[in-house]
């Protein structure tokens, strides 16, 4: 048969068509790197969480000192702050319990440093009517902030439409990034820090604060890499035994 490789060993012989042979190839190396991807994936989890776990061992009371390392490892906070104005900003599409709400963030100031920032004091419903906006009672003016930090991401996927709306003193915002954070800083005229605070369940102002601080356990990520690995041992198995034949058939 043309474009068919045949190796023969006593009464069988092995069959592949080069055409096969092609997509098998292909087909492998997509399964296979899946699976190399999601156990890649499984690494990162497992070092959020190790990263969470040592910036719970010590709190910063003062934000003068703070490294990236102690950004990065989500480090525990526990400050006196300042309200800074009377805006209230809510980060869109925000689900808790299949219920789409905000997450209510305000620009506060650490009184010792006077660095300024966002604090995230949780989650909001959002209520049947889109246009209606929810009413939200500010923190005190002096505001004592117990928090973990969270880095802002340098860029968010969303679409190309998705625009900051303002109304009163609300800001709606469909996500957080650097780039919607530098228009904050314009809009409001403050300097911010490239991080949030998002408060602790015992803080004060503190809404409904089931954080989640990785989008899936590593144990997850574990069972996808085996399932896609198992997928290219079945069509591995399936293709020898396609590929086997006695001579003469």
């Amino acid at each position: 048969m043309k474009y068919t490789i045949r190796y023969s060993f006593g009464r069988f012989e092995i069959r592949v068509n080069l055409w096969y042979l092609m997509i098998f190839l292909v087909l492998q190396t997509i399964l296979n790197e899946l699976g190399f991807w999601q156990l890649n994936r499984a690494k990162e989890k497992q070092y959020r969480i190790a990263q969470l776990e040592r910036g719970s061992q010590t709190v910063v009371t003062d934000l003068s000192s703070l490294t990236q390392q102690q950004i990065d490892q989500f480090q525990s906070v526990d400050l006196i702050t300042e309200l800074v104005g009377y805006h209230i900003l809510l980060l869109d599409n925000k689900i808790d319990n299949k219920r789409s709400g905000y997450h209510v963030l305000h620009v506060a100031k650490d009184n010792i440093s006077g660095k300024q920032f966002l604090v995230n004091r949780g989650w909001i419903y959002a209520g049947q009517d889109r246009d209606k906006l929810p009413e939200i009672e500010l923190p005190d003016q002096s505001w004592q902030v117990s928090a973990r930090i969270y880095p802002i991401a340098e860029e968010v996927i969303s679409t190309a439409s998705a625009q900051i709306e303002e109304s009163r003193d609300y800001i709606r915002l469909p996500v957080l990034d650097k780039k919607s954070l530098t228009e904050i800083e314009s809009r409001l005229s403050v300097e911010l820090e490239p991080y949030v605070l998002r408060l602790n369940e015992s803080s004060e102002a503190a809404l409904k604060t089931n954080w989640m601080w990785t989008n899936m356990p590593p144990e997850k990520h574990l069972a996808y890499a085996v399932q896609w690995f198992a997928l290219a041992l079945a069509l591995l198995i399936v293709s020898l035994i396609v590929s086997f034949k006695r001579k003469g058939d």
